[in-house]
């Protein structure tokens, strides 16, 4: 499988595409026993040069994840029947995210 591509019980089987600063993230998420499902979804490309960062958003039954490379952003969609333990697993580990390869 291509380095950019997860693949699982976890992740949703449409769009399994993943941008680089989104990598870490996504394969953090899919070893947590707290979260069922990892969509990873719509990608932009082509936007202005910036640092890293990643957004959290409650969503109705999801967390709603966009994390921004370099160069693109990309929405990332997690089921979990405990939401708050999921963005708070994630807000600890942000720093390890964005750190340079």
């Amino acid at each position: 499988m291509p380095k950019n591509h997860r693949s699982g019980k976890k992740i949703g089987k449409n769009h399994t595409t993943v941008i680089d600063a989104a990598e870490k993230v996504v394969d953090f998420l899919v070893k947590l026993p707290d979260v069922s499902k990892v969509i990873t979804g719509h990608i932009t490309n082509g936007i202005k040069n910036a640092p890293a960062s990643m957004k959290l958003e409650k969503k109705s039954g999801c967390l709603l994840i966009k994390v921004r490379g370099s160069k693109s952003i990309q929405e990332i969609s997690i089921f979990s029947k405990n939401l708050e333990t999921v963005q708070a697993q994630l807000k600890e580990a942000f720093q390890q995210f964005i750190k340079k390869k």
